[in-house]
Order: structure tokens, then sequence, then C-alpha cells
């Protein structure tokens, strides 16, 4: 099943389009295939005063690079505010999302499999790739320019972003180098891993990846919290207190913000009239649908379309 959640620029191979869906499995894990089978890498350049980035998780690597900030990531537990110049670089299977920026910020992305340095019969899989996949790794590097080691880091993965963009002569051995480069600057970050993951917050970062996976699914459709909890077994209270302790919102704010960023998304493809969307979105209601659209995306479906369109 594919759901949207924003429209980015894409930068690679053959040239620049918009890339808008992502592909989840039963466990909410994105399956878009980023870049192609030879060169699983892709870069984006997103424009977050007309949308946000839902939450989800995947198995590649993911760097964000604040090109004009402030923007806000959130990654498991914790928000952080990149401003301009700075960047994060995300471990496999972290949780994040990107918050819709109240002015203008333009954020460089890069999505890639990690066996694009290196395969796992390779010195540079153990080298390079093991420490950040071995238990107890950061879920996340928050990355400065005031920090030598961090600066080089930003730089590398600055050179492999633009070497996907230009695409000049033998660029995909140049970007493989740039992330081998990255790559040797974090690993080194993790030996013997920093962070004690305890099996409970194991456990409880599977249930939440299953219960976003299960709004995707049922966003069109009435939910509660009852529903979302019973998707994996757990009572209401269980499942309102582990939303807001790894996403910050309760579960019924992630459905309004889901269903507005798939509102949002059709808004600007479609020429769907307004009430249409909503109600495809799982808002029964035109003028709750107008008034929960407005609070989140400050304007209401009608001046969103007009703007962006």
């Amino acid at each position: 099943m594919a759901y949207q959640t924003s429209c980015a620029t894409i930068v690679h191979g053959s040239g620049i389009h918009c890339e808008t869906d992502i592909v989840a499995d039963a466990e909410g894990r994105e399956l878009v295939q980023h870049g192609s089978a030879l060169f699983p890498i892709a870069c984006y350049a997103e424009d977050l005063t007309s949308y946000s980035v839902a939450w989800h998780w995947h198995e590649e690597f993911e760097y964000i690079l604040a090109v004009r900030g402030p923007l806000q990531v959130d990654v498991n537990k914790t928000r952080l505010t990149l401003q301009t110049g700075q960047g994060v670089f995300l471990n496999s299977g972290a949780l994040h999302s990107v918050e819709q920026a109240e002015h203008t910020a333009l954020l460089h992305s890069g999505v890639f499999q990690p066996r694009l340095v290196g395969g796992m019969d390779t010195i540079f899989w153990q080298k390079l790739i093991r420490p950040l996949l071995q238990p107890g790794a950061p879920a996340f590097f928050l990355l400065d320019e005031a920090v030598p080691w961090q600066k080089q880091v930003l730089v590398c993965l600055r050179d492999a972003w633009k070497e996907v963009a230009d695409e000049p002569f033998d660029y995909e051995n140049r970007v493989r180098y740039h992330l081998s480069a990255a790559l040797r600057l974090l690993s080194t970050q993790c030996v013997g891993g920093k962070t004690k993951v305890s099996e409970q917050e194991q456990i409880a970062s599977e249930r939440m990846k299953q219960m976003l996976r299960y709004v995707e699914e049922h966003y069109a459709e009435e939910l509660t919290v009852e529903k979302i909890a019973g998707c994996v077994a757990l009572s209401e209270s269980a499942c309102l207190r582990s939303f807001r302790q790894l996403l910050g919102i309760t579960p019924i704010q992630y459905v309004k913000q889901f269903r507005v960023e798939k509102a949002a998304e059709l808004l600007r493809s479609t020429r769907l009239k307004t009430g249409e969307i909503g109600l495809e979105c799982g808002f029964s209601d035109g003028s709750y649908f107008i008034k929960t659209f407005r609070e989140i995306k400050h304007c209401t479906p009608r001046e969103y379309r007009i703007r962006f369109c």
C-alpha cells in the first residue's frame, strides 16, 4: 500500500522530477526504492513551506542538511532544530519526521543503502557499517560545523549530494568515496556502543511502527484510540502513553496530521473538490476538515491549492 507525505524534488539519474510515494510493509517500514538496484541512493531537495514529512522509518541510512533553516526534525523521542548549515545523520531503523516550517526552509537529503559503500562480505562493511548497526549505536548524529569532525562529515555529505545532483563523469565512484569518508568518521563514534537500548524500549519502538502502519492503512475510516491500540493488543492508556513518549503527540493528533498531509498531496496533484478530498482523507464533516487543515497548514485548503499549485 502506498501513501504520500510530501512532494519532494528528487535529483538523480534521469534528471529532476517529483517523488511522493512512500511504500510501507506490515510494520510501517518504507519499501520504496531510493535510486536503483545498482546505485541505491537518491537525493532530494525539499521546500518545507508547503508540506511536512510524516513519521516513518526505513532500513537505509539518511542524512538531512539544513540549506536554509531553521527546520524541525524529530527522531524517536528527540526533537532537533536544525539551523542553516547544520545537519543530522539518521541511522537505519530510526523513526523520524520533518515538520513543516512556518517560514521559508529548505533541506537537502540523501537516502542510501549501506551496501552502496560495501557488501556484508567486505572489509568496508566490517569497518564502516557494522559499528553503526550494532546494538546500542546512536539512532542519529547531530552535525554542527563548530565541531571539527562533524564539519568533515557535513562536507562529505554535501559533496555526495552535489555529485548525485550534477552527475559528472565517474560520479558513482565519487559518491561512494564521499559516503565512505563520512561513515568512517561516524563509525569511530560507535565503538563499543554508546547508548544502551533496553528490550522494553525495542518492543515499544516495534509496537509504534505497527500502530503507524495501521493508521496509514485505515486513515480514511473512523479511527479511535481503542482501534489503534487494539492492532497491537495494548490498552488505550498504554497506547496514549506510547505515542506521547515516542512521538510527543497523541494517537488522534497523529491521525489528524496524517490525514491533512494526504489532503495536501491531493490538493497539489489533483483537481478534486475540497469536499471530495476531505471525505477521501477521513473527514466526514467539511467544516471540521477546513478547521483542522487551517490548524496544521495555517491556511484553508483552497488557499493552499492556490499557493502551491
